[in-house]
């Protein structure tokens, strides 16, 4: 784009040095100057059109990335709950099976 840029301004510098002499020449550098002001201001608003873009897509690409950690937040949230709850329940029938080991050693001990 800098190219374009530098182009268009020696193209530019040119048509306004060896046009300036006569009127007519006058009145195509002119012309010339006009065509390359179009030509920035077009390549400007493409360069904006396509920053625009890259940030929408930059913002759905974060987006989708977050919505992905999220979800994948949740499931590990899941799981560890699960899990958790499976731990607690094996605790608790080990501690009842304890306890009712301890009751019988109890009783046994109650009876010699």
């Amino acid at each position: 784009m800098k190219t374009l840029f530098k182009s268009l301004f020696v193209a530019t510098a040119v048509t306004f040095s060896v046009a300036s002499c006569t009127e007519s020449g006058q009145q195509n550098a002119e012309a010339a100057a006009e065509n390359t002001a179009d030509a920035a201001a077009a390549e400007a608003n493409n360069a904006s059109t396509a920053t625009d873009n890259a940030v929408e897509n930059a913002g759905q690409k974060m987006e989708a990335a977050g919505e992905q950690a999220a979800a994948t937040t949740e499931a590990a949230a899941d799981k560890a709950a699960a899990e958790t709850k499976e731990a607690a329940n094996k605790a608790a029938t080990a501690t009842e099976e304890a306890a009712g080991d301890a009751k019988a050693e109890i009783n046994a001990a109650q009876k010699q």
